[in-house]
């Protein structure tokens, strides 16, 4: 499919395990796609915001390790500006008192964040989704410029120029940025504090 604008409702990737059925993503996964620059914590993260929008959206597959030495199939989503309104983060850690649940969130959902070169390693992602100038089937090897994540040569890619994205809510195992301004950021920890979704 050429250039055009495409949106639609509802868009999920469920990526685990539903990602062996689609072999078109899955080809060559198993070599390490995209291998993270240091280890991840072992615990995915949950990801959620009311709305982003922006330009240089990229999605292709990857794979990234955890600090026991596993690899996990992912999908990453790259883009290379974004504004961000109701922003939150949360993930649950383990202390000597406990597992604990730790959140990030913007004070002010109605109040823009903004990011540059946003990379997010996706196990599952839902949400309502307008693209712009978008092409399907592209070679993942010429994308990724978007952020620090990349895409190998020969695998299923998708890009679009512009990008509104609603009601997101994503697992993922990282996410990365160029840069990340938050105006009133809060922080809560606590066994009885609520996850973003």
């Amino acid at each position: 499919m050429g250039a055009g604008r495409v949106t639609w409702r509802r868009f999920v990737l469920m990526l685990a395990p539903s990602l062996a059925a689609l072999t078109v993503l899955a080809a060559g996964m198993a070599d390490g796609a995209v291998p993270a620059s240091f280890a991840l914590s072992g615990r995915k993260l949950k990801v959620s915001a009311d709305k982003l929008s922006g330009q240089g959206f990229e999605l292709f597959p990857g794979t990234v390790r955890s600090v026991d030495g596993r690899r996990h199939a992912v999908v990453n989503l790259s883009m290379r500006s974004a504004r961000v309104y109701g922003l939150c983060q949360s993930a649950d850690v383990d202390t000597p008192l406990g597992r604990f649940r730790v959140r990030l969130a913007a004070r002010d959902p109605g109040r823009a964040s903004s990011v540059t070169h946003l990379g997010i390693s996706a196990t599952s992602l839902n949400a309502d989704v307008d693209f712009g100038s978008v092409v399907l089937n592209q070679d993942a090897g010429t994308l990724g410029g978007g952020s620090v994540l990349r895409g190998r040569r020969g695998d299923y890619g998708l890009g679009a120029a512009r990008f509104t994205v609603r009601d997101v809510t994503v697992d993922t195992w990282m996410m990365t940025g160029g840069s990340f301004r938050v105006d009133g950021l809060r922080l809560d920890i606590g066994k009885d504090v609520r996850p973003c979704f």
